[in-house]
């Protein structure tokens, strides 16, 4: 069973992958504890996400982002190895898109392996510039369980998704992998067991369970090497060994409010934003956060939202806390459009009500 699953160009303008891809993905899922899926993205989502975060950091460059990293917690910067960082992204612009951070045919992918109810965890993106070395093979997690044959044998609980924002050929360094290292107990590393690595193309996503054993390869070029990592798990589960000295999502309070058929997949980027401003008085610290750009240019984005409910909601969405300012819900004004809860039954000959065009069976419907 190969690691790597080629995408039908077709495949990415659907709501979802067709069955043989999803059992080809589950399948190296499975057993190697990692897939790469060779252009699941478009093209031009990857470039708006490039854009947006060359208008963040891209002109940081090695120095300036070692002084930054310096800088005492809560730090966005985090040096994880040499000439290489990882960066807390603004969820704003084209990383406050659905299409991407709630792709649907990725989370129906991941919805058999982690659950309906799984969260996004953490957004960031880690930089390797010119002249990194390989870092040493490592997990995202060690072993929930040292008890021997306990860890490696658990369901995946977390899986790391990276989505390279240029192509990254073996000289630049793409992420090697040591395939079925997830099933190897937790004080094994690598002896004579061959890494697995390949050229990373614009489009590609690769899915890590979070046990896997990964590095990154060297950067021999002169360009800097950014991808960005989505980070999906169990509602139980919280990384505190990698987001110490910050938070993981750094998420504006008001993109809760913006898609309210996401709000169990964002729950917990509302909970560090609810955090991230509260004060002692009790009054909220105001939290200055670039426009949401992206969500402006793309309204059927907003009249989609709420369909990817069916992916990550089995259960009805839970109010806004009362903490939490109300603000007007994009998906109320544009009728409940794609409010698939909210609209009745359906009709299989009907037109979805993502706004997709298509029919109800051939859209939204699979999912039901």
């Amino acid at each position: 069973m190969s690691w790597i699953v080629e995408v039908p160009p077709e495949e990415t303008t659907k709501a979802e992958f067709s069955r043989e891809t999803e059992a080809a993905a589950h399948a190296a899922m499975h057993e190697h504890g990692c897939v790469l899926l060779r252009g699941a993205f478009s093209p031009t989502a990857v470039e708006s996400m490039h854009r947006d975060y060359l208008a963040q950091f891209g002109d940081l460059d090695l120095p300036a982002m070692a002084a930054a990293a310096d800088k005492p917690p809560p730090n966005r910067f985090l040096e994880v190895g040499n000439a290489r960082f990882d960066i807390l992204l603004r969820m704003t612009g084209a990383f406050a898109r659905p299409d991407i951070f709630a792709n649907l045919r990725v989370l129906k992918l991941m919805r058999p392996l982690l659950g309906g109810n799984m969260h996004l965890s953490n957004l960031t993106a880690v930089v390797a510039h010119p002249g990194a070395a390989m870092q040493h093979a490592h997990r995202d997690q060690q072993h929930l369980f040292a008890e021997p044959g306990v860890g490696a044998s658990l369901p995946i609980y977390s899986i790391n998704m990276a989505v390279p924002l240029i192509d990254v050929d073996m000289e630049m360094g793409p992420t090697c992998v040591w395939l079925g290292s997830h099933r190897w107990e937790p004080n094994r590393g690598p002896t004579t067991e061959p890494m697995a690595a390949v050229p990373f193309r614009r489009g590609d996503c690769m899915l890590l369970d979070y046990r896997t054993l990964h590095a990154g390869l060297a950067n021999r070029t002169a360009r800097a090497r950014p991808i960005v990592y989505m980070v999906y798990a169990r509602p139980w589960f919280f990384d505190h060994s990698n987001h110490t000295r910050r938070v993981p999502i750094d998420m504006p309070l008001d993109l809760f409010d913006e898609y309210p058929g996401l709000r169990p997949l964002l729950s917990r980027g509302l909970s560090y934003a609810v955090m991230r401003t509260w004060r002692e008085d009790g009054a909220v610290a105001p939290v200055a956060a670039a426009p949401l750009a992206a969500v402006a240019e793309a309204g059927a984005d907003r009249a989609r939202a709420a369909a990817f409910a069916a992916v990550d909601a089995p259960e009805p969405a839970s109010p806004a806390p009362a903490s939490v300012p109300p603000a007007p819900r994009a998906a109320e004004a544009a009728g409940n459009v794609g409010e698939v809860s909210d609209r009745g039954k359906i009709g299989r000959n009907d037109p979805c009500p993502c706004g997709s065009g298509k029919k109800y069976k051939q859209c939204h419907g699979r999912l039901a």
